[in-house]
């Protein structure tokens, strides 16, 4: 795949070979974002794989079979099989890929790698809990301090234990519409959903679809619970989580704003210049003593 290709990645490939965990050899840890009609060609897996789509859909090549994936989906496929990507013309593809050779002495391993003994590749639907995990991943690795190789460890136990559950036909779901309509409880479930999937929201539609409540009844109770419309909600957030990246990551402006959803990097600093009173480089540079909390600044709980 040509660089060109991508939209957005974060590429976390061990200069060693892998890390080694309790859970373990973690070889990559990579979110990306390709452009439609790009591919990830032909080649042989050097270890596990688990791809998980965040959005978008493509054409997946597993030995000799092809399937299409689609947001929300799981593709896990075995070390030594053939593996070929190819987005689909309509639209772009961003996933999140974790290449592992897990430790079979793990309980949940051993069950897990029992359960699909006889598959060198399969597609499962995610229940929202891999999606969740996928965040907290991500954010592990651009925040690392000491205690990161233990939460990361974790989390990817956390995604084969997702996996066997699906795979038992154990599978909860966790977006069952609630019955209960009061307005305390649309509220739960408007505020939950935002906190978790604000970095993937594209529009008011979406949400409304995702609560199970009409456009009209969320931007009115929202404005009437918070004092601020949704998108200001979001946008805040948004910028809070652009502070940690800028802190404590080296991607440039461009690939934040792009990660943020951001229509342009022009659009993010002059947003940012209105939350935080400076530039993002201006706070990249001075964050350690010339700004206060952005929580405080934006004033959210």
């Amino acid at each position: 795949m040509k660089y060109t290709d991508k939209i957005f990645f974060f590429d976390n490939v061990y200069s060693k070979g892998h890390l080694k965990l309790p859970i373990g050899s973690l070889y990559q840890v990579s979110e990306l974002s390709m452009i439609r009609n790009s591919e990830i060609s032909m080649h042989i897996q050097e270890c596990d794989e688990i791809t998980y789509v965040i959005s978008g859909s493509a054409r997946v090549y597993s030995n000799d079979q092809t399937s299409i994936i689609k947001t929300g989906q799981i593709h896990f496929i075995k070390q030594g099989n053939k593996h070929k990507i190819e987005v689909l013309p309509g639209e772009n593809f961003r996933f999140l890929c974790i290449g592992i050779i897990p430790d079979r002495n793990c309980d949940v391993i051993n069950e897990f790698y029992e359960k699909i003994k006889y598959n060198t590749h399969f597609i499962i639907n995610d229940n929202d809990t891999v999606k969740f995990l996928s965040e907290f991943l991500i954010r592990e690795f651009y925040n690392k301090d000491e205690y990161s190789h233990g939460i990361i460890n974790q989390y990817i136990y956390l995604f084969f234990a997702a996996m066997l559950r699906v795979l038992s036909n154990k599978n909860f779901d966790y977006r069952t519409k609630a019955k209960e309509k009061s307005s305390n409880h649309a509220m739960y479930r408007l505020l939950r959903y935002i906190d978790r999937e604000y970095l993937h929201i594209e529009n008011i539609k979406s949400i409304s679809e995702a609560v199970s409540y009409s456009e009209y009844y969320i931007l009115h109770l929202f404005k009437e619970k918070m004092g601020i419309t949704i998108k200001e909600y979001v946008t805040k957030k948004k910028i809070i989580y652009s502070t940690e990246l800028l802190r404590t990551s080296n991607l440039t402006v461009e690939q934040i704003a792009t990660q943020l959803g951001f229509s342009c990097a022009y659009s993010f600093r002059r947003t940012f210049k209105k939350y935080i009173n400076a530039t993002p480089n201006e706070y990249r540079n001075n964050s350690d003593s010339s700004f206060c909390s952005p929580k405080q600044q934006l004033n959210i709980l």
